[in-house]
């Protein structure tokens, strides 16, 4: 059996509820009483952000589910959404987050997301030291076909 190490595990889960209530708190701090904007060009773009990451997270999580990546029999999953970007479920729950910054729109929901990139950056690179020792050339030869949020784009002709 695989076992990657607890903190690894715990780690992510905890600072994305301290994001959470982080970002929640500001708008009590900085806004009385939050309100989803008026500004339709803040509206549709947050409606549709937080929809699309809301379902790109419901497929990651229920493709790792079907993958048996909550199974204590682990594989490598490198297909699927892990075909083209190896932190499928930071990225989800960062489109979503961001959808909803534009839905109750406040200076500080993004200031707080950008102050996270470098932690979030920290935490995946932890991750896949941790990753490179489990699963050595294999998960080596994954991460240099794949990148780390966004697609890898092949710009080599042929």
């Amino acid at each position: 059996m695989i076992k990657k190490t607890v903190w690894i595990e715990i780690l992510p889960r905890a600072l994305w509820v301290l994001k959470f209530a982080l970002l929640v708190s500001t708008q009590y701090i900085f806004i009385n009483k939050p309100q989803i904007t008026k500004s339709t060009f803040k509206l549709i773009p947050g409606i549709l952000l937080s929809a699309v990451g809301f379902c790109f997270w419901i497929y990651v999580t229920h493709y790792m589910h079907i993958q048996g990546s909550f199974s204590s029999k682990k594989e490598l999953c490198t297909d699927g959404p892990f075909k083209y970007i190896r932190h499928p479920m930071y990225v989800s729950i960062y489109i979503m987050i961001a959808g909803i910054g534009l839905l109750f729109f406040s200076w500080m929901w993004f200031v707080l997301m950008l102050a996270f990139v470098p932690i979030w950056f920290a935490v995946c690179k932890m991750e896949e030291n941790q990753m490179t020792e489990i699963w050595k050339e294999k998960y080596l030869g994954y991460k240099r076909k794949t990148g780390m949020f966004f697609p890898r784009v092949n710009l080599k002709r042929r």
